[in-house]
């Protein structure tokens, strides 16, 4: 699925916000998913698997495994949601 910038960060931040149980007003792009949101690997695996389920795209569970921060994961998406 191809999207800008603001509707995949958005549609991120909306995900991040239900899994990690938090508001998503409070969340920040330098939040770190384990340390400040509290995020284990069960609720990343469900990050991932609910954004491709919503943006309709699969990503590499290795290339996910790099992202540490809700920047990184907003990254990490526009990356597969835009043409190569």
């Amino acid at each position: 699925m191809i999207m800008g910038n603001d509707e995949a960060r958005d549609t991120t931040l909306s995900v991040l916000a239900k899994i990690a149980e938090v508001d998503r007003a409070q969340i920040r792009g330098g939040d770190r998913l384990r340390e400040d949101l509290g995020m284990d690997s069960l609720s990343s695996l469900e990050l991932l698997s609910s954004l491709e389920e919503k943006l309709h795209v699969e990503f590499e569970i290795e290339e996910a495994m790099n992202v540490r921060t809700v920047d990184d994961v907003c990254a990490f998406v526009l990356r597969h949601c835009k043409p190569s």
